[in-house]
Formats: C-alpha cells, sequence, structure tokens
C-alpha cells in the first residue's frame, strides 16, 4: 500500500495511480475483514475511519473519484453467512456461563467460520443480520469458553451489535380500550379501527416477516372470570382486525389478560372517579418482533 496519497499537504493532488493502489492496499490488508451487504460485498475498511476522522481537514472537492472495480479479489476476502433465528440468539446472550458447547450448539449449530473449530475455546459464526428489503449484514459473531463454558459472547463490528439490538428490541404499540371498544364490548369503534389500520401500514412498510402478540386487558371492576373472557374477545377483535387490514394471520398470536399486570392501583378511590383512574389498564397491547 502506498501511504503517499495519504499525506500529501493540502494544495498537492493525489493520481489516479495513487488512489487506485492505496485502496486495494487497504483491502488487501484488511483481508479476513471483509463484510456483505445482500449480494454486493461491502468492505468496512480501516481507512474509511482515517478519511473520515484525521483527513477530515482535506477539502474533498481537490481530490479525483476513482472508481475501482474489486471482482478480481477472489471468493477469500468475501465472508458468507447463514441466516439463524433471533431467538436463539438471544438464548446465548441471555444464558451466559450457565451455558456448555453443546448447549450453543444446540440453539446456532457448530461453528460455521473456517477459523474455528468444535473444541477451540473460541467459536466463530458468520451470520446474516436483515436490513430493509433484500438487504443484509454479514457479520462475525464470536462465543468465548473456559472449561468448556461461555465466559463471553460479542459481535465483532460496533455495526454488527447495534443491528442486533435494533432487531431484538420490540416495537411496541399500546392502544386505549376506551377509544378502541364501547363500554363491555369487544367491538371495535370507527376511531379504534383507524388507529388499527395505521399500525398495520407502519407492520407492513417497516417489518418482513414479523412475530406479532395482541395481548388484552381491563381494569379490576367486575368479576375476574368476566374481565378474562372480555379481554381474550378484545384482543381477538384487534387480532382479526389486522388481519383484515392485510398483516398475515400466521404472525399473529392474541391473548387474554384480564386484570392481571394492572398499570394504575387506584386504592381508595370510588365510582367514576375509579373508572377514570384505572383507565391506563383497559387497554390492549401490540408487540412485535422481525423473524428471521
Amino acid at each position: 500500500m502506498s501511504p503517499v496519497c495519504f499525506i500529501k499537504k493540502k494544495n498537492q493532488r493525489c493520481s489516479e495511480s495513487e488512489l487506485s493502489q492505496a485502496w486495494y492496499g487497504a483491502l488487501k490488508f484488511n483481508k479476513g475483514r471483509v463484510m456483505t451487504m445482500g449480494s454486493k460485498p461491502i468492505a468496512f475498511l480501516s481507512i474509511i475511519g482515517m478519511l473520515a476522522s484525521g483527513m477530515s481537514s482535506v477539502a474533498a472537492q481537490e481530490f479525483t473519484d476513482v472508481n475501482a472495480d474489486f471482482t478480481g479479489l477472489g471468493e477469500s476476502f468475501i465472508r458468507n453467512g447463514v441466516f439463524l433465528p433471533l431467538q436463539e440468539i438471544s438464548k446465548v446472550e441471555q444464558g451466559g456461563s450457565r451455558l456448555s458447547k453443546r448447549d450453543v450448539a444446540s440453539f446456532l449449530g457448530n461453528p460455521n467460520d473456517s477459523a474455528s473449530a468444535f473444541q477451540d475455546s473460541n467459536w466463530l459464526y458468520n451470520i446474516n443480520l436483515p436490513l430493509a428489503g433484500d438487504d443484509y449484514l454479514v457479520c462475525q459473531y464470536r462465543v468465548t469458553f473456559s472449561q468448556e463454558l461461555v465466559t463471553n459472547s460479542e459481535w465483532r463490528r460496533p455495526q454488527c451489535e447495534t443491528r442486533y439490538l435494533e432487531l431484538s428490541e420490540p416495537q411496541e404499540y399500546t392502544l386505549s380500550a376506551d377509544l378502541l371498544f364501547g363500554f363491555d364490548s369487544a367491538a371495535i369503534s370507527p376511531d379504534g379501527l383507524l388507529a388499527i389500520q395505521q399500525i398495520a401500514g407502519e407492520i407492513q412498510q417497516y417489518f418482513d416477516t414479523p412475530s406479532i402478540t395482541v395481548l388484552g386487558y381491563t381494569d379490576r371492576i367486575g368479576a375476574a372470570n368476566y374481565n378474562m373472557q372480555l379481554s381474550e374477545r378484545r384482543a381477538e377483535s384487534v387480532a382479526t382486525a389486522l388481519i383484515n387490514s392485510g398483516i398475515n394471520p400466521g404472525w399473529i398470536v392474541y391473548e387474554g389478560r384480564g386484570q392481571n399486570e394492572a398499570i394504575a392501583d387506584c386504592s381508595g378511590t370510588t365510582g367514576e372517579e375509579l373508572k377514570s383512574c384505572l383507565a391506563p389498564n383497559r387497554r390492549v397491547y401490540i408487540s412485535l418482533n422481525e423473524q428471521f
């Protein structure tokens, strides 16, 4: 790699030859650290950090753009990954030191990176993390063992850890039952239907194959058994409205929780004041996780 191009003074220009050599050298230096986005490989190069930080004072317009064809680098520069269920990766994250090698293998399979094997203390996995559309990141994930038990697990790149956390964090909606339904009813109101249709549109826009959980809740006024039945009918109504708005029924599960998991307690309150105080407990909760 020719460093000349990166230490020239401000008023000096790099030749196309120097630029081409520098970029090729950066790729060569980072061999084995290439990640892919979908079918198009993207190299996360240390040189990018140099340009973004140390060279920020150099005016970009003083340099000539150069297009380089990297097709001759060969397959050894491309890391191919596999899609694994998010829930299985989460089991490794949450299991920690309680997990053995066989436990991890049951969740993720044996390490699929050629640089590691079952008997090693570091297992390397190349895992595809979905992006928008058909694109995805190929990310390296390492599980470290000591005396056959997990001591650490981590993503190699911060971009990958960030994307994993985004995928792991559920998208949540909480809808007031007073907006969705009339008193003692599971029939959805016009305003409630509009709210559900808006959520369905967001699901279709931002998710590919989500797992959707719909939970219905009531307040504590009335018999507990009746409230449980009412909450289930309301959860079913919301699930049905999502399906009627174009959501795949295979993505949805629903459940009634009755008066459990109350948000407001309202001790010492009675009458209409109690009904108003308990309003936060009358709700339908929708949770979404992307599946891959």
